[in-house]
């Protein structure tokens, strides 16, 4: 535990900070108040290592965060969710358990392949959500997909994005969020392929 979380979780009744003198209150009020934030930034801090369950709920944080509708699903996997665009186009985003490169005979492929065809509508877009290499730092890591499985994904009319993609995503709706959510418009309409925040 780091030293704000240790001060910021002191174990004594709250009526002992009442009878402190007024610094003491006000700096124990501070350190929680910035503890509480910083653990509202670490779900979204999990968009850089996480994989799985974990990641899917930092995805659905990211959309949320941007005022789309986000809706889990269980198929064609437990990692999957729906992200409404308007009443017709939704992103349908599958979230990968894995760290390691995708190639085209992978889980992934074979689960996006399910939802295209048992999923997905005449508006919607599949998208592939990346962590590989997880343990370095993006600008350090391998490529997430093979050649041969970033084709396959080409053909298919499907898109895939690394989860760094998506933190920068979340950074960006910070400062600007109608050029965040446009981006997200962009992703639906990419037809097949890799994308960045430079698509």
């Amino acid at each position: 535990m780091n030293a704000l979380a240790q001060v910021a979780a002191i174990d004594t009744p709250d009526w002992v900070v009442a009878e402190m003198p007024p610094g003491y209150q006000n700096r124990v009020a501070e350190i929680r108040r910035l503890s509480e934030e910083l653990q509202e930034m670490s779900r979204f801090a999990r968009l850089l290592w996480a994989i799985g369950p974990e990641l899917r709920e930092s995805v659905r944080d990211v959309f949320t965060s941007l005022k789309f509708e986000v809706t889990l699903m269980d198929a064609p996997s437990d990692l999957a969710l729906a992200v409404k665009l308007d009443g017709k186009r939704h992103l349908l985003l599958l979230v990968s358990a894995t760290e390691n490169t995708i190639d085209k005979k992978s889980a992934e492929i074979a689960q996006v392949f399910k939802m295209l065809h048992e999923v997905a509508g005449e508006h919607d877009r599949v998208v592939l959500v990346t962590n590989g290499d997880r343990l370095h730092q993006p600008a350090d890591r391998a490529e997430p997909l093979s050649p041969e499985a970033l084709k396959m994904l080409q053909r298919l009319g499907a898109n895939s994005v690394t989860a760094p993609t998506l933190f920068k995503l979340w950074s960006l709706s910070g400062q600007d969020t109608d050029r965040a959510r446009k981006y997200v418009e962009r992703l639906h309409e990419q037809d097949g392929g890799g994308f960045t925040l430079g698509s």
